[in-house]
């Protein structure tokens, strides 16, 4: 029970956490300015940081150790060059990002199984390291707290708690070493053997994460003590234990928390405006820089890797590079808007303002200010925009950010962020043929996560300002003074003007109109369409004659694609059909034409025969069942085997009941008999028609094939209407339906009779349709979509009869065949939502029969 609380808490911690860690900062900050933030970290001598720079890299180089130290343990040999490669970049990734231990070990395990370490190898190697800093970390924190007696007790109301849980450290590791020198036998973790490090391993374990951590702590020692004077013995014991709390929290980096529990645990003996500044530059040097060193050291190794291929394939190389250029400049112009935001709700320049005063009237400032916090907001909008590729977005950026850079200059001669803004405008300026999107930028997608997301930039520098201005006493009056030094007021304006900018965006999204649907096919085309689906190999392509589906014609109109639309998503209804040489051009023609409107891509009950294009697309492939085909060549009533279908073909035998196929022009003679008994069974069964992969009573489309009829005399009992090939090579059936009067297991006399009938006719496979979430692996290992799949194939009866539908089917022998799903990654459960809501036709449907 406590384990499974514990695990659904677990993702919660972290963010607690983090939310706490940024009160607690903000706490600690509440009696300083920002000036003095600002001044202490002016403070900071050039050559103390580049000292840092130094200390950062021997840190880092100490860090390697890790690596060797593992690769004795598992007694495996590489090349030393190869193992610093792999430590640098590993430790720069994971000391900036959340999950440290998964983060590192993927990216190690990107480097060492390419030199002959297997999988069980890595993750031993991995465990090793990690275990390597919990020594080394309890070592030193255990031993400078308890050497502490009155370490933090004057300001820490928690001293105390950290002196026990100094205690607690030091006993766990005597435990553990009581371990290592007496245990001889290995641990089994589920089948995994694992040996402890000898006594000398242990040592040399404990000793360089010791090193590690010193030096690191060192680093930011040297910021901190350029504003006070604090023994490092005492400061150690701090770091360690914000440390730990970040790396706990699982905040990338420990973001906020680590400054947070340090502002904390150092109380009130040093300024917190001082800690904060030592911080910030701590931050940069130690986790930013190594950051991009690595990100560079990486992509040099990856070009190094495939340097043939770089050079044999230059152009589609940077080519492919080129599609990500739209998403860094989304990037960027989200700095760009956040830079704007944050000037806007900052003081200006006491210096700049008395030039300003002589040069420009309070008019001009003034509207300045205003003007450059909407063109920040409309930045992180327009980001968007670029991101999607949407052609107007182009112009509009230029237009912002000389806009941007102008008012910049004017509001407070602040040419440091007017030259940010010009290098974004002239890297901007040669991208216009990445923007290719028709569309209007009032009807562009927005998601979400990307409001939300601008929701937290304009709070945060909202926060900035009035953190900023907070010695302002606040009066209604306020809102009209105008003066070159009237920071605050001309805050408080933009900050209403931008509220109000986003309170409309927002009313205007929730009542603008929807768009329109795709275009669907007119009769003309569905008759051009005719031949193509008589032609195929299979029957599934007979749902392009329903008509409820867009349709993209191949080259020549000799192949087709057919897909239904949501606002994110494209989604194809089977493989394409036609001329299998033209498949290839029409997938990349369907994915194209989806990109230019915004939407992804993805592919619903496809065969296995054409995998590997949907592979070549970027897609991944969700197994959704079988389908099940009866070979009608050996198709007979005869045999035990067969006895159950043979009992039912002799009852309805005697019952005097007539099997017949009509022709179309009979098909449309009768139409109203067909009519009547598909109301009664959609009545009966308290269902609405279907559509996407199922059809629907449409008099032109049943009237477009031949009909299977169970009569009683002149009365139609039955019906299902049938989709047949040219070729003989497969015969189906779509809508089954029948009266509420005709007696049981009518629809399996049907299925016998049609059978029978296709085998007479030179048909090879009669196809039964699939029977959903069928065949998945059941192994232990299997991925989840299949643990779930058949968890909700075995007890989802209330839902849908899964069970029951493949037992009526394997009556009939059938030989089954997988279908799958196409979808881009992670967006599997969000295209089974859209296709459920096509097939019910609405989202009500969903829930109803």
């Amino acid at each position: 029970m406590i384990e499974k609380i514990l695990h659904r808490i677990k993702p919660y911690i972290g963010f607690v956490l983090f939310i706490v860690a940024i009160l607690i900062v903000h706490h600690e900050l509440k009696v300083h300015s920002i000036e003095e933030i600002a001044a202490d970290l002016a403070q900071v001598p050039m050559s103390v940081i580049l000292l840092g720079v130094l200390l950062t890299g021997i840190n880092y180089l100490c860090l390697t150790g890790y690596d060797f130290m593992a690769l004795r343990y598992l007694g495996r040999t590489v090349r030393p060059r190869n193992v610093i490669m792999a430590s640098l970049i590993s430790f720069s990734i994971s000391n900036n990002t959340g999950q440290a231990l998964i983060s590192g070990s993927s990216m190690r395990y990107r480097f060492y199984s390419l030199w002959n370490l297997s999988g069980m190898d890595i993750i031993k190697l991995s465990l090793f390291i990690s275990l390597m800093y919990v020594l080394g970390a309890a070592t030193l924190f255990g031993i400078t707290t308890v050497t502490s007696p009155g370490l933090m007790a004057a300001s820490l109301p928690l001293a105390h708690t950290v002196q026990w849980l100094a205690w607690f450290f030091l006993a766990a590791l005597a435990v553990y070493w009581c371990i290592i020198l007496f245990r001889k036998k290995p641990f089994i973790i589920r089948g995994m053997e694992l040996f402890l490090p000898g006594p000398g391993l242990t040592l040399a374990q404990t000793l360089i994460a010791m090193m590690d951590i010193v030096l690191s702590s060192f680093v930011l020692y040297l910021f901190l003590h350029v504003h006070a004077d604090i023994s490092f013995h005492s400061f150690l014991a701090v770091y360690i234990a914000a440390q730990i709390l970040g790396l706990f929290s699982q905040v990338p980096g420990g973001l906020g928390v680590f400054e947070g529990a340090f502002l904390y645990l150092l109380g009130n003996d040093i300024p917190a405006s001082s800690v904060f500044a030592a911080l910030l530059v701590f931050r940069l040097v130690y986790y930013f820089v190594p950051l991009v060193l690595s990100g560079a050291g990486l992509l040099t190794y990856e070009l190094l890797q495939h340097r043939t291929l770089v050079k044999e394939n230059a152009q589609a190389t940077l080519g492919y590079l080129s599609r990500g250029i739209p998403h860094i400049f989304s990037i960027l112009l989200v700095l760009a808007g956040g830079l704007l935001l944050v000037s806007g709700s900052t003081p200006t320049d006491r210096g700049a303002l008395k030039w300003l005063y002589k040069t420009l009237p309070l008019s001009v400032m003034e509207a300045s200010h205003l003007i450059g916090s909407i063109v920040g907001l409309l930045l992180l909008f327009m980001a968007r925009a670029v991101r999607l590729r949407i052609d107007a977005a182009y112009f509009g950026i230029l237009v912002l950010l000389v806009t941007g850079a102008v008012s910049s200059l004017l509001k407070g001669f602040d040419w440091q962020e007017a030259l940010v803004l010009g290098i974004f405008l002239i890297l901007f300026l040669p991208s216009r043929r990445f923007f290719y999107r028709k569309s209007s930028l009032f009807t562009m997608p927005f998601s979400w996560s990307w409001l939300g997301f601008v929701g937290v930039v304009i709070m945060g520098t909202t926060w900035i300002g009035l953190f900023s201005y907070k010695h302002v006493e606040y009066t209604n009056d306020l809102w009209w003074r105008f003066a070159y030094n009237g920071d605050a007021p001309r805050f408080l304006r933009s900050s209403l003007i931008l509220a109000v900018m986003v309170l409309s965006f927002c009313v205007y999204r929730l009542m603008r109109v929807r768009p329109q649907k795709a275009h669907l096919p007119t009769q003309e085309e569905i008759d051009e369409l005719e031949p193509i689906v008589h032609n195929a190999r299979d029957t599934q392509s007979h749902l392009a004659l329903i008509g409820d589906k867009t349709i993209l014609w191949g080259q020549n109109r000799e192949s087709f694609l057919m897909y239904g639309t949501t606002p994110k998503f494209w989604i194809a209804m089977g493989d394409p059909v036609g001329k299998p040489e033209s498949h290839d051009s029409l997938v990349w023609q369907f994915r194209e034409t989806a990109d230019k409107n915004g939407a992804r891509i993805a592919f619903y009950q496809i065969s296995k025969g054409n995998l590997p294009l949907y592979l070549d697309l970027g897609l991944v492939l969700i197994k959704l069942g079988e389908e099940a085909r009866v070979s009608l060549t050996d198709f007979d009533l005869k045999g035990g085997k067969r006895s159950g279908l043979r009992n039912t073909n002799n009852k309805f035998s005697k019952l005097n009941l007539e099997f017949r196929i009509l022709e179309r022009d009979q098909v449309k003679a009768d139409i109203q008999g067909l009519h009547q008994v598909s109301d009664a069974w959609l009545k009966t069964r308290k269902a609405d028609e279907k559509g996407f992969s199922l059809g629907f009573f449409s008099e032109t489309y049943l009237c477009r094939s031949r009909c299977a009829v169970v009569m009683q005399g002149e009365t139609i009992l039955a019906f299902a209407n049938l989709w047949e090939t040219d070729s003989k090579e497969e015969i189906s059936i779509d809508l089954m339906r029948y009266t509420p009067e005709a007696p049981g297991g009518i629809m399996e006399y049907l299925f016998i009779q049609l059978m029978l009938w296709g085998k007479s006719q030179g048909y090879h496979w009669f196809n039964l349709g699939m029977s959903p979430l069928y065949g998945l692996e059941k192994h232990p290992l299997a991925p989840l979509w299949h643990k779930v799949g058949n968890a909700v194939f075995k007890y989802g009866d209330n839902f849908y009869n899964f069970e029951g539908l493949h037992a009526y089917k394997e009556k009939f022998d059938p030989v089954w065949q997988p279908r799958y799903l196409a979808t881009p990654a992670l967006a599997a459960p969000a295209v089974l939502l859209s296709v459920t809501g096509m097939i019910a036709g609405s989202w009500k449907g969903i829930f109803t029969k």
